[in-house]
């Protein structure tokens, strides 16, 4: 184990650590809530928060067939280490995660209607506020620091998804062009077998039509 770094445990064989900063987050839900009960659910609830930005990173790398060595949580955010991938796989994993925060985002905002609708009683209040709020507001800001382009957040690579499409494009208006300059480039299998035997068929037509007499070519026509 790391310097500094708890084992929490291991998830399908992956293992889980926690750095000490994760602690000052903590502390930072005392000074939100000045309440040791809120701040312990509100804790609870910003490590499930944590957890699921990691899994969403897990989920689409191996999705993509890729190997997950660790997971590390650290201050406000965390790190999956894994094998190599690909740019694009780096890109779209580094979506997952904040996908997984806006999904966490949705239930939230579902479960805050839901109690609207009904009369909670106390202990469903006490709980509900600190991670309703754990979930929505904060979960807000913390998906804004992941996608900052700088140091080791998600942003540095989750950005790139702009040059990406900028890329298809232009391939795209590339192949449109060589489209209209050589169509047969394109074709699909089937196309192009049926294209071969039109032209054979055509082409054993036309010796046949050669090879005859001129007589028996008079005759044809």
């Amino acid at each position: 184990m790391e310097k500094d770094y708890w084992q929490l445990g291991s998830w399908r064989r992956i293992p889980i650590t926690m750095h000490w900063t994760v602690l000052i987050s903590i502390a930072w839900m005392y000074l939100l809530f000045w309440n040791l009960l809120a701040t312990a659910i509100a804790s609870v609830a910003l490590l499930i928060l944590f957890f699921a930005h990691e899994f969403g990173h897990v989920y689409v790398l191996r999705k993509r067939g890729i190997a997950i060595e660790s997971i590390q949580l650290l201050g406000i955010h965390g790190k999956t280490s894994h094998e190599w991938a690909s740019p694009v796989t780096e890109m779209v994993a580094a979506w997952g995660g904040v996908g997984a925060q806006m999904l966490l985002l949705l239930v939230a905002i579902a479960i805050g209607h839901a109690l609207d609708l009904v009369s909670p009683g106390p202990v469903v209040t006490v709980i509900a506020g600190p991670v309703l709020l754990v979930w929505t507001k904060l979960n807000i800001f913390l998906m804004i620091v992941a996608l900052l382009p700088i140091g080791p957040f998600d942003g540095h690579n989750a950005w790139k998804v702009i040059s990406w499409i900028r890329e298809n494009i232009r391939k795209r208006g590339q192949i449109a062009r060589d489209k209209k300059v050589n169509p047969e480039k394109y074709l699909s299998l089937k196309k192009r077998r049926e294209l071969e035997e039109h032209s054979a068929k055509a082409t054993a037509e036309l010796m046949t039509r050669f090879s005859k007499k001129p007589e028996d070519r008079k005759d044809d026509a």
